[in-house]
């Protein structure tokens, strides 16, 4: 019931979305469907029924009550993968590689798996996002551990931290799992386009780490932001 009601008081809050109704069939083990147009192209996505999720608990208040692992055809790249996870009164959340999205009114069948999906609106952060944060926040504790030369790959043995890689480290130490368009990730990213409007960046956590106008001042100043924001939103 926490879960629906997370869910729930995002889109009260918001004017009514454009549901995507999505629909399955297969044989019990797998499924493949679609949920009509989205995220600009019209992508086929394939399920299968998985033992738990691999890329980070979202909520450490309830459990899943069933989880699916897969892909989704994403035009002119490779497939990229997809969780969905299930939660009482058949709400959950879709995790894409374009971000969380809020699902509802699941029901599920040997041959037929539909839900709804908004894929106009991202999950909001949870406590466990909040708390990704503040380890960021931490990890980049001083000058001498700050990396400013982010190619976004995080050794487990690092010295030193990107923001990205600061945020990876935390997610996997909070969670158990990273997923890179996690809430808290972002927070982040909304927050700093945010602040460098007009600066023509590719990946924004890499490139506004690079920048050489960026202080550690302004990270932690971001981190805050992010935090106050979380704090000012439902979970």
């Amino acid at each position: 019931m926490l879960i629906a009601a997370a869910l729930i008081s995002v889109l009260a809050t918001s004017p009514a979305p454009a549901l995507s109704t999505c629909t399955f069939h297969g044989d019990g083990v797998r499924w493949s469907g679609s949920c009509g147009p989205l995220f600009d192209q019209q992508p086929r996505l394939q399920l299968a029924a998985a033992k738990a999720v691999t890329t980070g608990r979202w909520r450490k208040d309830v459990e899943p009550s069933a989880v699916y692992a897969g892909e989704m055809t994403d035009a002119g790249h490779a497939n990229t993968p997809i969780e969905l996870e299930i939660y009482s009164g058949g709400s959950g959340v879709l995790r894409t590689e374009y971000g969380w999205f809020p699902v509802s009114a699941f029901a599920a069948s040997t041959a037929t798996i539909q839900f709804q999906l908004d894929p106009t609106h991202e999950v909001p952060a949870s406590g466990l996002d909040r708390e990704i944060v503040q380890r960021a926040d931490a990890i980049l504790s001083s000058a001498a551990v700050w990396n400013r030369a982010d190619n976004r790959k995080c050794p487990v043995r690092a010295t030193s931290w990107s923001i990205y890689c600061a945020a990876e480290r935390a997610t996997i130490e909070v969670t158990g799992g990273f997923h890179h368009r996690r809430p808290a990730m972002e927070l982040v990213r909304q927050i700093i386009e945010e602040r460098t409007a007009g600066r023509r960046y590719h990946h924004r956590l890499m490139d506004y780490n690079n920048d050489p106008s960026t202080s550690l001042a302004d990270v932690h100043a971001i981190f805050a932001e992010a935090l106050a924001r979380i704090d000012r939103s439902p979970q």
